[in-house]
């Protein structure tokens, strides 16, 4: 038995994709169970979730008891309230209003799943074919590969709210979301929490838990999810802060580099980004996805835009905004 947890938060635009998608999973219908979860929209949200849960007897939707105080992930808060519907041995998988979820994701992840795992996070694109769209999709997929990269070493460095699976059992002796809504990212802080308990991370990369999610429309809603994410990283110890960090430091010994030794450094750039290409393109390719070989070039003047422009971002005074709510 397997259940799909979806909270929404002024969705209406994105939502009937979305459900389209859920119906057309491959998975027998007397074994699985939706909940769904309206957070206090705005729009026509709660609404069309309504329509939708009338139409299965596999699909509920759990109303949310209070709003979120102030500085409080009203996400973690209805995912706790979802979650606490699960039944016992039931399989929980979880995605997003904006994903489109392929017909093979539940059975794959289902199917991978095993008790030593405590949780499985898939993999994630970006669709879209703007070349602001291209680049986010270019970056999704540097940074999910260095995930696998580390899952692999037995280290989770995050998981992926938007498509990612556990046992029931295991999210209960994780502590669950309830304790973790004073974090902005959840989904790390519950990775961190069912790692911390001894469980052993993976991440799944391949064409049938392959999920789709939106890009960010403009670049000051980017820099405001990637404010929100760098929250989420200084929660990780600090020597993989100081990996992540090499990413922004490279760009500034770079600019040293071209004034004093710039042959050198411009030969040291160019393999930089002929092996960042070939990590991204290989990568991509375990889920039959191309990359384009002008976008790879590209990207590398996109990176160390986004990358100093996050920094720059995060320590300008100013709250976290998400889903039309501040966090300081």
């Amino acid at each position: 038995m397997i259940c799909i947890l979806l909270p929404c938060r002024n969705e209406a635009e994105n939502l009937p994709d979305c459900l389209h998608a859920l119906e057309g999973l491959a998975y027998p219908t007397d074994r699985i169970r939706y909940l769904l979860a309206d957070d206090h929209s705005s729009d026509e949200t709660g609404a069309i979730l309504a329509n939708w849960a009338a139409k299965g007897t596999n699909r509920q939707v759990i109303p949310l008891g209070r709003r979120p105080a102030p500085g409080e992930n009203g996400k973690a808060l209805a995912l706790a309230e979802m979650a606490a519907q699960v039944r016992k041995g039931e399989f929980m998988l979880f995605t997003d209003a904006d994903c489109r979820v392929p017909p093979g994701w539940a059975a794959c992840m289902a199917k991978t799943y095993r008790k030593e795992f405590g949780l499985v996070t898939g993999i994630t694109r970006i669709s879209g074919n703007s070349w602001f769209a291209r680049m986010q999709a270019l970056d999704w997929w540097l940074t999910l590969g260095k995930v696998k990269v580390v899952a692999d070493w037995g280290y989770n460095l995050t998981a992926m709210g938007n498509n990612m699976a556990m046992a029931e059992s295991a999210y209960r002796k994780a502590g669950g979301f309830l304790p973790l809504t004073g974090a902005v990212t959840e989904d790390l802080a519950l990775a961190r929490a069912v790692q911390g308990i001894g469980y052993r991370p993976i991440q799944l990369v391949n064409k049938a838990v392959l999920v789709s999610t939106l890009p960010e429309l403009g670049f000051t809603n980017l820099m405001k999810q990637r404010k929100r994410w760098m929250r989420g990283a200084f929660l990780l110890p600090w020597y993989w802060q100081l990996l992540l960090g090499l990413q922004v430091g490279f760009y500034l010994a770079l600019m040293v580099a071209m004034y004093y030794v710039p042959l050198q450094a411009g030969i040291g750039w160019c393999i930089k980004i002929l092996v960042q290409s070939l990590f991204i393109g290989t990568f991509a390719a375990k889920t039959e996805t191309k990359t384009r070989f002008l976008d790879l070039i590209c990207f590398e003047i996109y990176n160390w835009i986004v990358s100093w422009s996050t920094v720059l971002y995060y320590f300008w005074p100013g709250a976290i905004q998400w889903k039309n709510r501040n966090y300081r």
